[in-house]
């Protein structure tokens, strides 16, 4: 009998220590996935700077050529009428 209490005490013991290691882990795991939350929302918050950045800066306009000729002016006429 007193055997018995011994294994199960033993048993009982193994399963609380366990319980302890996977509660440690567990922590960890959720202080990873808040450092992993906190670098997802940084990054959106750049590529967001880096967009409109990009709509910021204007592109410098295109100079059109002068033109000399009436063959020329005409083609292209046709040629913006096409766009």
């Amino acid at each position: 009998m007193k055997q018995l209490m011994k294994i199960i005490g033993v048993i009982l013991g193994i399963l609380g220590l366990s319980s302890k290691a996977s509660a440690k882990k567990k922590a960890e795991v959720k202080k990873i996935d808040k450092k992993v939350k906190e670098v997802k929302k940084a990054k959106k918050t750049v590529q967001k700077k880096k967009e409109t950045i990009k709509k910021a800066v204007k592109k410098t306009p295109k100079k059109k050529p002068n033109v000399k000729s009436a063959k020329v002016a005409r083609a292209s006429l046709k040629a913006r009428a096409k766009k």
